[in-house]
């Protein structure tokens, strides 16, 4: 019985250490997200609810409340703080009914974004590498380095 209260004990300690440090790491990769700056105006019809970027990613929500913009194309520029140009992304709009508010969440992973240009195109350009679609979730981190385990 004492050896089942040991372990009980160690699994409760475990447990809390584990919710306790999940806790401030993602407190800590939060706070590390900036505010970055539009360069040029901004498009009728749309709304940056948060841009923010850290030394080596970052992520974007956009918010869509035009119908007229329906089938076009969000072109997203990012710049550095000297207005190098380090990427390009075409985002479809897709159909906005009226009345309605679409929300458009894309992360980047590209370093030393300081500012961003936003813009309505008709067609899609070319993107740039470094875009994706999801934010890594933990279940993608996980099954990576069980594939990454079993590769090496």
């Amino acid at each position: 019985m004492n050896r089942l209260k040991t372990f009980a004990k160690y699994a409760i300690w475990i447990i809390l250490f584990w919710i306790f440090s999940d806790f401030f790491i993602n407190m800590a990769i939060m706070t590390t997200y900036k505010s970055i700056d539009l360069v040029g105006d901004k498009p009728n019809g749309i709304t940056i609810s948060q841009m923010q970027a850290t030394s080596v990613n970052g992520r974007a929500k956009i918010l869509v409340n035009d119908s007229g913009l329906s089938g076009k194309y969000i072109k997203l520029d990012l710049y550095s703080d000297i207005d190098n140009h380090l990427g390009t992304q075409y985002i479809e709009i897709g159909n906005v009914a009226p009345g309605e508010t679409k929300e458009i969440d894309t992360y980047f992973k590209i370093s030393q974004v300081k500012k961003y240009g936003v813009s309505i195109q008709d067609t899609a350009g070319e993107s740039t590498e470094g875009f994706m679609d999801t934010a890594m979730s933990a279940i993608t981190i996980f099954i990576s380095a069980i594939n990454l385990l079993f590769v090496l």
